[in-house]
């Protein structure tokens, strides 16, 4: 095989040329275009990767606020729920006072109620034994509605003191009350025995009260002595009703 040098050696320098007309005009365009290329996504994946950080960042701060969000949820709710609970506590408490003060009140106001029929079914039956009492004696002569009270209407005078006697006496508008008019033996019988508890002779005036039933009463503006049914039918009554209250 026979070579042509001369051939060869111009297909070299074509090749050279060639090669340095690529280097030239397009390898290194390439190469910095390619480079340039490089360097622009360098730059956007740094851009990225500082993006993804910053969103790791914001991410991991959203789940830190968002648990710091929950916490104090919980805690407000806990909170609330205390609070709530402190409240019913008090509330019913307070129910139950009020229930305890209303059934303490209740009884007292049942108390009382049994208490005052207890007392006015007293004072009836009271009331219904004087009225008996008083029709009873009403029925009774009239003989015995004023005479047999003189000696007890002189008992009462002589536990008067002396100084009490003397301003009953020494009373102009002095009074024997009677349940009836008085007849001439009964009106002496008052002046002897009066005459003689006050030791000397009594002036007074005369006045009639049904109410008395039977008895004699004397009195004035100094005080008063008492000897009749319906001073001692109230003493009765008085005395029935303090038993029953004190009972």
């Amino acid at each position: 095989m026979k070579i042509d040098w001369s051939t060869l050696a111009l297909q070299t320098v074509n090749l050279l040329v060639l090669l340095w007309l690529l280097q030239r005009y397009l390898f290194r365009p390439v190469a910095r275009i390619i480079a340039e290329r490089q360097a622009a996504a360098r730059a956007l994946i740094g851009d990225a990767e500082a993006a993804k950080l910053a969103a790791r960042k914001e991410l991991d701060s959203m789940t830190a606020e968002r648990a710091q969000l929950a916490a104090r949820r919980a805690d407000a709710l806990a909170q609330i729920e205390h609070d709530a609970s402190e409240q019913r506590d008090a509330l019913l408490a307070a129910a139950h006072e009020d229930a305890d003060r209303l059934r303490a009140e209740a009884i007292v106001e049942i108390q009382r109620d049994r208490a005052a029929l207890a007392d006015e079914a007293s004072a009836r039956a009271v009331r219904l034994a004087v009225d008996i009492a008083c029709k009873l004696l009403a029925r009774m002569p009239d003989s015995i509605r004023v005479e047999p009270f003189i000696d007890g209407l002189v008992d009462g005078v002589n536990r008067l003191s002396s100084a009490a006697r003397q301003e009953l006496t020494g009373d102009a508008s002095l009074e024997l009350t009677a349940p009836r008019a008085l007849t001439a033996d009964e009106q002496r019988a008052c002046e002897v025995a009066l005459s003689a508890a006050f030791g000397h002779a009594v002036a007074w005036h005369t006045r009639i009260d049904g109410t008395l039933v039977a008895g004699l009463e004397l009195g004035g503006r100094h005080g008063i002595v008492r000897n009749s049914w319906r001073d001692q039918l109230q003493q009765v009554h008085n005395g029935l009703l303090n038993d029953d209250a004190h009972a």
